[in-house]
């Protein structure tokens, strides 16, 4: 079935799913029509080259309602936000802003009208204070025919807004300074505080924690009742049906399924989003575990950590649990020999690396994938083959010269094992999508030849089946002798790919437990602080006894 726009808004009694759908998936569904639809795109194409990012794409945001996008990493889904927003302009097709057509108008002009947007990428000035990003260009004046920025004002303004909305963050503090989920709280902020009618979030639960995230979605509810209309883009689908009214899945550019939620299940959604069945990760061994330990911290402190110890073995992947913000980062900086450490010992393979530099380490068989890929894991204004060869100890040693067919060789291999998009080594990193860049960041480590990995938020903003692909990766090179340390904000992957647990709050390990212990229950109290070990460096018998 096929109709334009037209059919959608005008129809009198009825809204009716307008889509082209892939057989397979196909179910059209028939809801209320609302009075007025602030954001709609009609038939809408967007090509890069003689790739279709966007094919006859047709929706409409309704006041009062959220819908969820959801699709695979480069399915069109940031793109067709950019469009939406004004950022770029579509090749074909119109975008209709309270039924008038806007197509082409410029991001100023939306911000203007009331559409408010959280991009995957963080867009704040490190330079300013929080306070100064969230009311940038709205900033309070004073003084003769308000020459100066009311500063005093504007901090309290942010302080109010983050109270409300349970999004506090020191107005004071700059911006360069925050963690990834504290930066995503301000670029909430930012949209808050302009009072957007019609909010756009791309994917703006992948930087935040369990609690966070319930905040926010918190946040959504409170915004749609009070008549806001609001597009989820996410890749977690719990999340997708407790927010969303209707659900939208976009695969290589063409929509294949959109309906109000209740008419679904994650099953269908699933496979619309992969165009099949959802592949499967077994944390299943194939191989013994070696009691060897590769990594050993004793009694390390610095700037974050309070007299952390751990042992991590060979074969072994060791997650940690906590709130953002525990000292998670603070650990793998000092690990990696990015965080100065202030006292205790850091081994690796039994060999004190407390004071060797950050390439002494990484020759020594330590890789890092941090958790924010922008900032400290990729340079965006490279290309997909020279990122891949970025960190590599062995290819330019002396007079060594990078052959460029040797990095296109081995790029179009990575591209190839993890279903990287677009295929084309050349292609830059700042013109992937979040995931697409997230594979080459988690494959840069993977294909080197390392004893212990650090693995920060490795399916961030990952799509399903690309997420499923990372893990058995991860776990292939476990059951190989890999020793991974092991951060991520979803439980559910810590449970899957961990052999033990152990829980961070307020910079120390307060309980190291076996993965078949960590449940919600047990985890849960003791990343806030409700419950904590008196002695955080105990044996993991003990603090599994605890538990």
């Amino acid at each position: 079935m096929k109709a334009n726009l037209a059919a959608v808004v005008q129809a009198q009694s009825d809204v009716i799913c307008p889509h082209s759908f892939d057989q397979r998936f196909a179910r059209v569904f028939v809801y209320p029509r609302p009075s007025r639809m602030p954001l709609a795109l009609d038939r809408v194409h967007k090509r890069y080259g003689e790739a279709k990012v966007l094919d006859d794409v047709t929706l409409a945001l309704v006041p009062g309602r959220i819908r969820a996008l959801v699709g695979e990493n480069g399915a069109g889904k940031s793109t067709l936000v950019k469009v939406a927003c004004g950022l770029i302009a579509p090749d074909q097709g119109e975008v209709r802003y309270d039924r008038t057509t806007v197509t082409g108008w410029s991001a100023s002009e939306a911000t203007q009208r009331g559409v408010g947007v959280v991009h995957q990428h963080f867009t704040l000035v490190d330079t300013l204070s929080v306070a100064d990003n969230v009311v940038l260009g709205r900033e309070p004046r004073r003084g003769p025919l308000g020459l100066f920025v009311d500063r005093a004002a504007a901090r309290a303004r942010v302080a109010k807004l983050g109270k409300e909305f349970g999004l506090e963050i020191d107005p004071d503090r700059a911006a360069g300074d925050l963690a990834v989920g504290e930066r995503q709280r301000v670029e909430l902020l930012r949209v808050l505080d302009g009072g957007a009618r019609c909010v756009l979030l791309d994917e703006p639960t992948a930087v935040l924690s369990p609690q966070e995230i319930r905040s926010l979605l918190d946040v959504l509810r409170s915004l749609a009742r009070d008549g806001a209309a609001l597009m989820f883009i996410s890749h977690k689908l719990e999340e997708v049906f407790a927010i969303a009214d209707d659900i939208t899945v976009l695969r290589r550019g063409r929509i294949v399924l959109d309906a109000p939620t209740k008419e679904l299940d994650r099953d269908a959604v699933a496979r619309a989003v992969v165009g099949g069945d959802v592949p499967t990760v077994s944390a299943t061994r194939t191989s013994e575990r070696d009691e060897t330990v590769a990594l050993a911290l004793t009694d390390v402190v610095c700037e974050g950590l309070r007299s952390v110890s751990l042992e991590l073995r060979r074969g072994e992947v060791l997650g940690i649990a906590g709130v953002e913000g525990n000292g998670q980062r603070a650990l793998f900086e000092a690990i990696a020999g990015t965080r100065p450490v202030a006292s205790g010992r850091i081994a690796l393979a039994g060999s004190d690396a407390t004071r060797r530099s950050t390439l002494e380490r990484r020759r020594a068989g330590l890789g890092y994938v941090p958790e924010d890929r922008e900032q400290t894991g990729l340079c965006a204004a490279l290309s997909i083959a020279e990122n891949l060869a970025l960190g590599a100890t062995d290819v330019a040693e002396g007079d060594a010269v990078l052959s460029d067919e040797a990095l296109r060789a081995k790029a179009l291999a990575v591209i190839e094992r993890y279903d990287v998009r677009p295929q084309d080594p050349a292609a830059l990193v700042l013109t992937l999508s979040g995931g697409n860049a997230q594979k080459i960041l988690v494959a840069r480590e993977l294909e080197r030849s390392l004893s212990v990995l650090l693995l920060a938020q490795p399916t961030r903003g990952v799509d399903l089946g690309a997420a499923a692909a990372i893990r058995r990766r991860v776990l292939e090179a476990r059951d190989k002798g890999l020793a991974v340390l092991l951060v991520s904000s979803e439980l559910d992957e810590l449970r899957t790919l961990s052999d033990r647990v152990a829980v961070m709050f307020n910079g120390r390990i307060v309980a190291t437990m076996p993965v078949e212990r960590a449940t919600d229950e047990a985890l849960g109290p003791l990343m806030i602080g409700a419950e904590t070990s008196r002695d955080s460096n105990t044996s993991a018998d003990n603090q599994e006894a605890r538990s």
